[in-house]
């Protein structure tokens, strides 16, 4: 090799170490998401690092740290500690996009006046998910009066139904081991293989699918359904606390400027229906959606860095939710 391709070569290469340390730490910031690890518990599937920073401003700005347990809540567990309402959902409950004070969780525990609300949302954990786990949850933390279940959907397929009854629901995949859990502590490679997996991905079955004016078609096996209900039912009944269902919508912005909302109301009376024969509290946020942008025209998804109306749920769908989640308890 000659001495002006070496020099080139090692001018490259410490180019590119400088970059890569840059965005690095600039990714600490921008994109600092902890690793997660496989829960004892079975509460979860896995927990994120407990005491560990965090921050995001792919979709909405926000950071926070996570507890002693790896959630998002601004106390620490305490073992045995009195908890009132668990919550438990998916990365909309995590509220990893909204600053900690803004969830849920934290909305709600304003209005109760005391810290009796605990949250064990995390990413990826699907209602079919979380019922798979209601039973450790409730075994482990003793909610004395609810359990939130949170979802965005309700047109669950019936491989879905019978993964919840027969217990063959796969637990999401763990990456606290190996080359994997290596390569996803450097936030900037983590950020660039979620960059390219969604480019991929662009077009796919994972592509937001337009609302508009769509149903679910009663594709749902309703006696499937109520199977899956009674059983959770059951769980709830045998660990003394009472199941409420939380469903929110997905939404989208017209043309025109206004709100598209899945037309499935059949579908939801049905669920409502359901939920009510078996105990469980249906609480769904159409209406309160539906009402907030008519009358002042919040939407409750989406973010200044992020689309309009779609998304995750916003600090204005965070607080819409707690509110509605407390009069329910109030009551």
């Amino acid at each position: 090799m000659c001495k002006k391709c070496l020099k080139w070569f090692i001018k490259a290469f410490f180019a590119g170490c400088f970059a890569f340390f840059a965005m690095t730490f600039f990714c600490m910031f921008y994109y600092n998401s902890p690793v997660h690890f496989p829960n004892s518990s079975g509460a979860t599937d896995h927990i994120w690092t407990p005491n560990t920073f965090y921050s995001q401003c792919r979709e909405g700005i926000s950071n926070g740290k996570t507890n002693n347990e790896g959630f998002a809540n601004s106390f620490d567990y305490e073992t045995r500690m009195n908890i009132n309402v668990l919550i438990m959902g998916s990365s909309h409950m995590e509220a990893g996009n909204v600053l900690m004070s803004e969830s849920t969780v934290s909305k709600l525990n304003a209005l109760l006046g005391s810290n009796t609300a605990y949250n064990i949302g995390i990413s990826g954990h699907t209602f079919p998910i979380c019922c798979n786990n209601l039973e450790s949850a409730l075994m482990y933390y003793h909610p004395s009066e609810y359990v939130v279940i949170e979802t965005s959907k309700l047109d669950f397929t019936d491989d879905e139904l019978n993964s919840i009854l027969d217990g063959s629901i796969s637990e999401l995949a763990d990456h606290s081991e190996g080359i994997l859990a290596m390569l996803s502590k450097n936030q900037f490679l983590r950020l660039t293989y979620y960059q390219i997996k969604g480019f991929l991905e662009q077009g796919g079955d994972k592509k937001e699918a337009d609302i508009s004016n769509k149903s679910f078609g009663n594709t749902v096996d309703n006696l499937l359904l109520d199977n899956v209900l009674s059983y959770i039912a059951n769980i709830a009944s045998e660990n003394e606390t009472n199941i409420i269902i939380c469903y929110h919508p997905t939404t989208q912005i017209n043309s025109d400027g206004s709100l598209l909302l899945p037309d499935n109301m059949e579908d939801r009376k049905v669920f409502s229906d359901l939920c009510e024969n078996n105990g469980i509290i249906f609480l769904d946020m159409t209406d309160r959606f539906q009402q907030e942008y008519n009358t002042k025209h919040i939407l409750p998804h989406g973010f200044c860095n992020s689309s309009v109306g779609s998304g995750h749920l916003n600090k204005f769908g965070h607080e819409m939710i707690a509110e509605e989640l407390y009069k329910i308890i109030e009551q």
